[in-house]
């Protein structure tokens, strides 16, 4: 994409308004006010103290000033920079916490330390957003299907005379055998593509919650053990929609029950 489309499609995405501006500035002065402070010290310079934000334009441009001291007196700097995949206030949190986690594990050389202010987005994004990750079937449940797969092929496909086969065959024709085989692969492939097909509904609507890494993983959880795979995936299916029609509800106003 070119400079000019990414400029022309930044215009197009809804801004901060300035109250929003003005909250999310006090807010991250106040309480993570520490963590601006690291963020200059290690991106900006070594010796700064009392960052604040000074500016939140309405597309996620912020502005970073800090003081420093040396022998010619105090000074004042600051610095300029974009938030990548801006979509409102919580990519902007996003961002400075992702910065502000940088700065801490350079500055403190602890690979595993995380700042305030992403603790909080991580704390926030637990309650609205639901966790993706593909649910692997329990060992028992993999064997079992396994084996019941690898079973069923064989009494369709093989034309062997082993006592096995020839027993099972007693109870079930080979042709009958064949026709269930046959279904159950459509049907795994079915439920394969409509979890492909949700996965990527997802992804584009909400991509920090799913990526194609994901996408791949219930796609093939679903194909090789359907219905044991499924009804994981759409329990988390079900428990997005709760928490979306749990945030639409409108908040009971004060001395109403």
């Amino acid at each position: 994409m070119s400079i000019p489309q990414q400029r022309m499609r930044q215009r197009q995405q809804p801004g901060l308004s300035p109250t929003d501006q003005h909250k999310l500035k006090t807010t991250l002065n106040t309480t993570y006010s520490a963590d601006m402070t690291m963020i200059a010290q290690h991106f900006g310079n070594p010796r700064a103290t009392r960052a604040r934000i000074t500016d939140i334009d309405a597309h996620g441009g912020v502005t970073l000033e800090w003081e420093t001291s040396n022998a010619d007196g105090s000074a004042t700097e600051d610095m300029q920079f974009a938030v990548r995949g801006f979509d409102g206030t919580s990519s902007v949190v996003r961002e400075l916490g992702d910065l502000a986690t940088e700065a801490m594990r350079a500055i403190s050389q602890n690979p595993k330390s995380v700042s305030e202010l992403a603790r909080a987005q991580h704390a926030l994004d637990a309650r609205v957003l639901v966790d993706f990750a593909y649910v692997q079937p329990s060992l028992l449940v993999m064997s079992l299907v396994a084996i019941g797969m690898s079973g069923l092929t064989m009494l369709a496909v093989s034309s062997s005379s082993h006592p096995l086969l020839k027993f099972g065959h007693m109870f079930v024709s080979q042709s009958t055998c064949y026709y269930v085989w046959v279904g159950v692969i459509v049907v795994h492939f079915l439920e394969a593509c409509v979890v492909c097909a949700v996965c990527q509904l997802v992804k584009t609507f909400q991509p920090r919650q799913m990526d194609t890494r994901t996408q791949v993983q219930w796609t093939v959880g679903g194909a090789l053990f359907g219905l044991f795979c499924l009804h994981a995936f759409a329990s988390k299916i079900m428990r997005q929609f709760a928490l979306a029609e749990s945030m639409q509800q409108p908040r009971p106003r004060p001395g109403h029950t």
